[in-house]
């Protein structure tokens, strides 16, 4: 489980969730983190212990932490590759 970071114009980043060899876009983070997490990129910052999510131990903490409020791996695994998309 990890979160893959793509970008489109520098400097806005789109994540993608990796559970179990099946990819869910999520787009572009701070959309995501309001609009479906319903908090702050800080706030997550502060849940996962770093803002350094190219680290992979990071990386791994943030994905666990998104599954975790979406309700688990059965929920999402379940869902459409677009369904969790903030776009």
């Amino acid at each position: 489980m990890k979160i893959i970071i793509s970008s489109n114009y520098g400097f806005d980043h789109n994540w993608t969730l990796l559970i179990k060899n099946k990819s869910f876009y999520l787009g572009q983070d701070v959309k995501f983190c309001h609009r479906i997490l319903g908090i702050s990129p800080r706030e997550i910052v502060q849940q996962i212990g770093s803002a350094h999510i190219q680290d992979e131990k990071v990386n791994r903490k943030l994905a666990r932490f998104i599954v975790k409020q979406l309700g688990g791996t059965k929920t999402i695994i379940n869902l459409q590759p677009w369904e969790l998309c903030a776009e």
